[in-house]
C-alpha cells in the first residue's frame, strides 16, 4: 500500500449530484444501498461546508480530501471524500444549468485505522485522483465502466505498483512529484513499495560530502515518519543503475 501500515484495499462508493437530488452510479462495498445513500448525503453536506475542497479533475484545481466521514452501521469502517465538480450534460435545474457543474463526491472506504495512515499521503492522493480521474471531468463520460477504470488506477497506488517519488531541496525539505516525467531536482528518493526499498538516486555527480550526509539523513527520517522504517536503503550514484531502476518504472526525468 501507499503506507506499509495500511494492509487492505478501499472500496468506492461514487455519487453525483442530479437534478433530483444524489445518486449513487457505483458501489462495490460491503454497505448496502439505504446506508450507502445515508453516507453520500451526509459527505455533501460536509462538501457543502467546505466549498473549497471541491476541485475540478481538468487540471486545473485538485479536489481536497475531506474526513474520515463515519459510515454507517460500520463501525470498523471510515471513508475519505474527494469532491469534484464535472461539466454538464444538460439540466432541468436552473441553479445546475446557470453553473455548468454537478458536483461528483468520490468516497474510499477504509477498515480501522487504516484510514489516518492514508491522511498522512494527501500529497500524492490529491493530485494523482485529478490525474487519473480526467475522463470523468464531463457528465457524458460517467458511467460504471469510467468510474471502474479510475478505481482500479487509485488501487494500483494504493497497492504500491505506483511508486512516491520525492525530490530533495537544496535545503533538504522534500517535493513528492507525481507522472511518468519528473521535473528536474539533483537528488531523488524513489519508494519502492513492492520492494521496500528507497532508492537515493544521486542524479548530480557534483554533490559533495556533507551534501550526501544531509540527504541520507532526510532519507532516514522519511523511512522513519512515513514509512514506519519499513524500507530498506540504498544508494545510487552509477548512472546506468539510475536508468535501469527509471526504465523498470516507466519513469523518465526531464532535463535541466
Amino acid at each position: 500500500m501507499i503506507n506499509p501500515n495500511v494492509s487492505k484495499e478501499p472500496k468506492l462508493i461514487f455519487s453525483i449530484f442530479k437534478d433530483y437530488g444524489p445518486e449513487i452510479l457505483f458501489n462495490n462495498s460491503e454497505v448496502e444501498e439505504n446506508t450507502a445513500l445515508t453516507l453520500v448525503m451526509s459527505g455533501m453536506t460536509l462538501v457543502e461546508m467546505n466549498k473549497g475542497s471541491i476541485g475540478k479533475v481538468d487540471g486545473t484545481k485538485n479536489p481536497k480530501m475531506l474526513g474520515p466521514i463515519p459510515v454507517p452501521d460500520h463501525e470498523n469502517i471510515k471513508a475519505i471524500a474527494i469532491p469534484f465538480e464535472t461539466e454538464i450534460t444538460s439540466s432541468a435545474d436552473e441553479r445546475i444549468a446557470a453553473s455548468g457543474y454537478r458536483l461528483c463526491v468520490a468516497y474510499f472506504l477504509f477498515e480501522g485505522i487504516a484510514v489516518r495512515e492514508v491522511l498522512d499521503s494527501y500529497g500524492l492522493i490529491e493530485p494523482y485522483f485529478t490525474l487519473i480521474a480526467r475522463g470523468l471531468q464531463r457528465e457524458s463520460g460517467i458511467d460504471p465502466s469510467s468510474i471502474k477504470k479510475m478505481y482500479t488506477r487509485m488501487i494500483d497506488m494504493f497497492s504500491g505498483k505506483i511508486p512516491r517519488i520525492y525530490g530533495v531541496n537544496q535545503d533538504n525539505t522534500l517535493k513528492e512529484m507525481i507522472g511518468k516525467r519528473l521535473e528536474y531536482a539533483d537528488t531523488y528518493l524513489l519508494c519502492d513499495m513492492d520492494k521496500k526499498v528507497m532508492y537515493i538516486l544521486l542524479y548530480n555527480p557534483s554533490v559533495d560530502v556533507w551534501r550526501k550526509r544531509d540527504i541520507f539523513k532526510t532519507a532516514s527520517e522519511l523511512n522513519s515518519t512515513m514509512f514506519r522504517s519499513a524500507l530498506r536503503i540504498k544508494t545510487i550514484e552509477d548512472v546506468k543503475e539510475m536508468t535501469r531502476i527509471l526504465d523498470v518504472l516507466n519513469i523518465e526525468i526531464s532535463p535541466v
